[in-house]
């Protein structure tokens, strides 16, 4: 009898374990899916990997300049920048909450970009942009000032631009970024002595 009661109680238990195992997978995957999304969408703030976007500047010679695109792997992206005068290698991690520049440095023409695993235990430098994407969002200094911003480039018309702006001392940037482009403005703003602020603008003309 004591051994059948036994046998009873083991099989209950089991049950049990089997029962608290599939309520933690239903729980948790949703939460493994909204991360993955969040991520997907962080990351459509860039351009189309082996491509090359070239910026028209006005207010300063070096405000014009390429960016060349490679995607590391899934989670990491470098970008060359040549404003003429110097050429900048960025790198950049992509995770569940932020956009992180994780790598700045003077390079050459055509530098060799690191392994995924060396790029992974860098640490972040800057966080270029931070979910919650809303406005009034603010992280480092940087307020989103809209997710529906409408800014318009030469023929080209660009819907639900996310603007954001940071204020240091005299200097206001304000930043452009547009879904599946990624960076399509820079504009820097100083107030002066004089009643015009100086401003200097990088805008987007094209990608190839």
């Amino acid at each position: 009898m004591r051994q059948q009661v036994l046998i009873l109680s083991l099989a209950l238990l089991l049950v049990g374990c089997s029962d608290v195992s599939n309520t933690e997978l239903v729980t948790k995957t949703p939460v493994v899916e909204q991360q993955t999304t969040e991520r997907a969408v962080l990351a459509s703030y860039f351009p189309p990997d082996g491509s090359i976007a070239y910026f028209q500047g006005e207010g300063n010679e070096f405000a014009s300049f390429t960016l060349l695109t490679t995607y590391i792997d899934t989670q990491h992206i470098a970008q060359v920048e040549d404003n003429g005068g110097v050429t900048f290698l960025k790198i950049y991690r992509i995770t569940d909450m932020a956009i992180e520049l994780v790598y700045k440095e003077v390079v050459d023409g055509n530098p060799k970009l690191p392994t995924s695993q060396e790029v992974a235990s860098l640490p972040v430098i800057e966080t270029i942009l931070q979910t919650p994407l809303t406005v009034s969002h603010r992280f480092n200094g940087w307020a989103i000032q809209s997710t529906t911003a409408s800014l318009t480039i030469g023929t080209t018309d660009y819907r639900d631009v996310i603007q954001l702006t940071r204020t240091v001392d005299t200097l206001t940037t304000t930043k452009y970024f547009a879904k599946n482009i990624g960076l399509i403005r820079i504009e820097d703003t100083m107030v002066t002595n004089n009643e015009e602020p100086f401003i200097i603008t990088s805008t987007l003309q094209k990608i190839e």
